[in-house]
C-alpha cells in the first residue's frame, strides 16, 4: 500500500525543518519520494533547486542560515556526510547579522575534499587540514573558529570604591552580598 502525498510531505518537512528548510535528493528518496518526481516538485514550485541534488522547500523562507546550509549540503560525500564547515568570514557575518544575499558563503574543506562538479557560484572554498582545527556548531551548522558570544572569564562583582559610595552604602552592599552568598541551597 502506498504512502499518501501528505504523509511524504510531512516526512520531508521534518527533515528540512532540522536543516533550515534544505534537503538533499537522497533525503527526499529516503522520505519516500521517487527520483522521477523531483523535477515535478521543482516545476510546480514546491521545491527550489539550489544546487545539483540540493533543494529548499518553498514553504521555508530564504535566509542566510538556509543559504549556508545549502552550501554545506553541497559538500556532502557519497554517504551523505557533510564535508565542509563554515569558515570565519561567513561565520562572523552570520553572528553579526550582516550576511547579505550577495556575499559568498565561505566553506572550509579538508585538503582531500574532491567533487566531480565545479564549485557553484556563491560558494568560496578554502582548503585546510581538518585534523589541526576544532569545529563546533553554530545554529546547527558545522563551523570553524567559533568565537564565544559571552565573556570567557567569569565576572565577579567588584567592590565599590569609597569615591562611588558613602560608608553606609558600602556596608549595605556587603550585607546584601552576604545574604546572596550565604543562602542555603
Amino acid at each position: 500500500m502506498g504512502t499518501s502525498s501528505k504523509a511524504l510531505a510531512r516526512k520531508l518537512e521534518k527533515v528540512a525543518g532540522r536543516q533550515h528548510g534544505c534537503f538533499t535528493a537522497a533525503q527526499a528518496i529516503r522520505a519516500g519520494y521517487a527520483d522521477s518526481v523531483h523535477l515535478y516538485h521543482v516545476r510546480t514550485g514546491s521545491w527550489i533547486r539550489l544546487f545539483r541534488g540540493v533543494y529548499r522547500l518553498a514553504s521555508f523562507a530564504k535566509t542566510p542560515l538556509s543559504r549556508c546550509m545549502a552550501c554545506l549540503l553541497w559538500t556532502r560525500d557519497k554517504s551523505g556526510r557533510i564535508q565542509g564547515v563554515l569558515a570565519p568570514p561567513t561565520l562572523d557575518a552570520l553572528q553579526a547579522g550582516s550576511l547579505s544575499i550577495s556575499d559568498p558563503i565561505h566553506i572550509a574543506v579538508d585538503k582531500h575534499f574532491r567533487r566531480s562538479s565545479s564549485v557553484p557560484e556563491g560558494i568560496k572554498l578554502a582548503t585546510i587540514d581538518t585534523s589541526k582545527h576544532k569545529t563546533s556548531k553554530y545554529m546547527g551548522l558545522p563551523a570553524l573558529g567559533i568565537r564565544p558570544s559571552v565573556p570567557s572569564k567569569p565576572t565577579t562583582p567588584s567592590l565599590p570604591s569609597a569615591s562611588q559610595h558613602s560608608m553606609p552604602d558600602y556596608y549595605d552592599w556587603l550585607d546584601y552580598q552576604a545574604v546572596l552568598c550565604d543562602r542555603p541551597d
